[in-house]
């Protein structure tokens, strides 16, 4: 049972003033995003349907955004939401294996030859949940430094989800669950001799689904050396790099760059940040980036300043959910990791993922708000 705010000094969330520095970022980088996907789907037949759609996705993402910032962050600390939530998740991820495949994959729920979404997104933000609400139970029993009590039931979790995920194939998504586990359990206080165990099951997996696939094999070396190949294996490296390169310190301007007209593939989606960097050149680039840094300060400052436990680790775990994606795509853009399908979070064509993106930046503002209250808050 939840203690209300009401016993704490204030009457109703609505007397608490949102964080509108945060608030502003992301909405501004959606924005942003709506114009660089209309700009970078100029080499596309249906520019204006990419407009409409990623304007529709928008929409409802700042809806997403609205409704979540106003639900008490504790809510999502009831064991019924946080396995519902997880059980909807895989039930989603199975269903995507019945819907068919697109580019060789199975990712995304399509009903009629339309996509409603992959599920795989939504997959990462039930992970930070369950996550942040089992470390906290683990925390409050005394139990959190014990591998089989804490660190396996919490892989347990986390290997379903990355199975079906990897199962479609998309390993760059596995990979951020991966990466959101390991960050999460270390920052809860786990001992890092448990995670260190975790070590050869990676090489393990590292060897089976790279260095025996032979298409995901040949990105490694693509990345090794990009001027390997570069009509084929390295084609999208080394376009990227030309449109990266291109646009100086200035930019071609807004809507001129040349990459886009069917030279740079994803130019609206996986590689738009090459796009920002020939069109609006180092200045635009680097803007940007210090955005997504004022979103992290932002985010780590709802972290620090939650009134408990729950909350200081589900908003660690949102924040390092989108600025680690972030910075993920950007380093494949620049080369500086292998190629791999990974949305700029707000900014990429993409509509689930532009949802559930806005859907977190919802519950920090939440939690970031019951911390400059600092109420008293202690959940049975």
């Amino acid at each position: 049972m939840i203690e209300q705010a009401a016993n704490q000094g204030f009457e109703t969330l609505d007397q608490i003033r949102w964080d509108l520095w945060m608030a502003a970022a992301a909405i501004g980088l959606l924005f942003f995003g709506v114009v660089m996907v209309y700009s970078a789907s100029g080499g596309e037949r249906d520019t204006e349907q990419y407009l409409i759609t990623q304007v529709q996705w928008a929409g409802l993402a700042l809806l997403a955004m609205a409704v979540l910032m106003r639900v008490d962050y504790h809510f999502y600390s009831r064991p019924a939401f946080v396995y519902g939530f997880f059980l909807v998740c895989v039930v989603l991820l199975i269903a995507v294996f019945f819907s068919p495949a697109r580019n060789g994959a199975h990712r995304w729920i399509i009903i009629h030859q339309r996509s409603w979404g992959q599920p795989s997104e939504l997959a990462k933000m039930a992970l930070v949940v369950f996550l942040a609400w089992f470390l906290n139970q683990r925390h409050g029993q005394g139990v959190l430094h014990r591998f089989a009590e804490t660190v396996i039931p919490a892989a347990v979790i986390t290997g379903v989800l990355a199975a079906l995920i990897i199962k479609e194939p998309d390993l760059g998504t596995t990979a951020m669950l991966g990466l959101i586990f390991v960050v999460m359990l270390f920052v809860a206080g786990v001992p890092m001799r448990h995670l260190l165990k975790f070590v050869p099951v990676v090489l393990i997996a590292g060897y089976y689904f790279v260095g025996r696939v032979p298409w995901r094999w040949e990105r490694i070396i693509a990345f090794l050396d990009p001027e390997s190949d570069p009509r084929n294996k390295s084609y999208q490296v080394v376009q990227s790099l030309i449109a990266v390169g291109s646009g100086g310190v200035h930019g071609a301007g807004l809507g001129q760059g040349k990459q886009k007209l069917l030279y740079l593939p994803e130019a609206q989606s996986d590689f738009i940040f090459a796009v920002v960097a020939e069109e609006l050149g180092l200045i635009g680039t680097v803007t940007v980036v210090l955005v997504f840094a004022f979103l992290l300060w932002r985010g780590l400052r709802a972290c620090h300043r939650a009134p408990d436990r729950f909350g200081y680790l589900l908003a660690f775990g949102l924040t390092a959910m989108i600025i680690s994606q972030a910075f993920f795509n950007i380093s494949v853009v620049l080369s500086l990791a292998p190629t791999k399908g990974i949305p700029l979070p707000f900014i990429s064509a993409g509509g689930s993922s532009l949802v559930v993106t806005l859907a977190a930046v919802g519950i920090l503002l939440n939690i970031s708000e019951w911390g400059r209250a600092r109420p008293k808050i202690t959940v049975k």
